[in-house]
């Protein structure tokens, strides 16, 4: 009867041609026990690697790769117990099944191996049959864990796909207004920044869409770098791109965009393209203070700055402060309303042969309180 229920353990037990392949690392110093376990492995068609000491353990891990570590709880000069916190310190990312090899071990040496990290512990080598089922179970885990590495993976490059512009490898547009929306959300005091490259159109209609992607992701790049490492840049669509300056007062925006202006206005372009750059921003802050503000209003603010740059002349910088008006168009100021000023930045003139380095001129602008235009008008580069 017994040796039919073993009979019946042993045809229920045999794992798919799947489970039957993987790669075992087996550390055992006595060499009976290391032919046991050999002739047990081979049997079941895995590609197993001996060691008689964990000297190489580590090395060995790294670049075999294995599936499955059998590890022998007592090894001369060194512990088990050691070499398994060893090697789950090797790399978070990665995931090596163990199972700890004693002799006759009481409850006492299973719980230190279980907790010292191995994932399973088998007293004798001698209960072959018990030592097979964990192995194919520690084995079956290992491919789990695999899988659900790999689908983690993917989701987060899609993610990630999801959240950046393939071209420049900024944030997009989502990934910036839900950015902005978090931020309002939670009460800081941070600065936008609406930035335009002026004429780019003209880039594309005489050097091709080509130049222009390239022009695109070099400009990205020195935005990028001109930015602090808590800062946020993306590309908003077309030749926009839209900063996010964390804790930014007024002044402190209209200082960091003085520097990206000046960034791109230096910045050599890509070979065989424009031989200069130039780029307009507009921008404005979020003041905690005003509870009823929303992210779509500050964009919208930060927006209408850009286009007031983009109408006075290009190649500036004007900022809108919170509480202001914003202009609908400079040029409609003859229809007799009211005007406001909007302090705005003026590039110094550039000497003959190359681009100043005086600090830049605040000037007072008078610009008409007209109605704000939406935020997907169109502008003429």
């Amino acid at each position: 009867m017994r040796s039919s229920a073993t009979d019946s353990i042993r045809t229920s037990s045999s794992p798919p041609l799947a489970e039957r392949a993987g790669r075992v690392l087996v550390v055992e110093p006595e060499e009976q026990r290391r032919s046991q376990l050999r002739g047990l492995l081979e049997h079941e068609g895995y590609d197993c690697v001996f060691l008689p000491d964990g000297d190489e353990l580590l090395r060995l891990t790294a670049e075999y790769g294995p599936d499955l570590i059998l590890l022998a709880a007592d090894l001369p000069g060194s512990s088990g117990l050691e070499l398994v916190g060893d090697l789950r310190a090797m790399d978070p990312r990665l995931h090596y099944p163990v199972i700890l090899i004693g002799t006759a071990a009481d409850e006492h040496d299973v719980a230190r191996g279980l907790l010292a990290g191995a994932d399973d512990y088998v007293p004798d080598v001698e209960r072959e049959q018990e030592l097979r089922a964990r192995i194919r179970v520690q084995l079956r885990n290992k491919r789990f864990y695999d899988a659900l590495a790999r689908v983690r993976s993917e989701r987060d490059n899609l993610r990630r796909d999801s959240q950046t512009d393939p071209l420049t490898g900024l944030l997009n547009r989502r990934s910036l207004q839900s950015e902005v929306a978090s931020r309002c959300q939670s009460r800081e005091r941070f600065g936008v920044l609406f930035m335009d490259l002026d004429h780019f159109k003209s880039v594309n209609d005489r050097f091709g869409h080509e130049m222009g992607d390239r022009v695109l992701v070099a400009v990205a790049s020195v935005l990028k770098t001109a930015l602090r490492p808590g800062d946020v840049v993306g590309r908003y669509g077309g030749e926009e791109f839209v900063g996010i300056v964390a804790g930014a007062g007024p002044e402190s925006a209209r200082l960091v965009a003085e520097r990206l202006r000046r960034s791109v206005e230096a910045m050599l372009p890509p070979k065989g393209g424009p031989t200069k750059l130039t780029i307009s921003i507009g921008t404005t802050v979020f003041d905690p203070r005003q509870s009823d503000e929303r992210s779509e209003d500050l964009l919208h603010r930060a927006d209408m700055a850009l286009y007031a740059a983009k109408r006075t002349g290009r190649n500036r910088v004007v900022l809108v402060a919170p509480g202001q008006s914003i202009p609908e168009a400079v040029e409609q100021h003859a229809r007799g309303s009211a005007s406001m000023s909007i302090p705005f930045t003026t590039p110094p003139a550039a000497p003959s042969g190359g681009v100043t380095s005086e600090p830049a001129q605040t000037s007072v602008l008078p610009v008409p309180d007209m109605p704000s235009l939406p935020l997907e008008r169109l502008r003429s580069g």
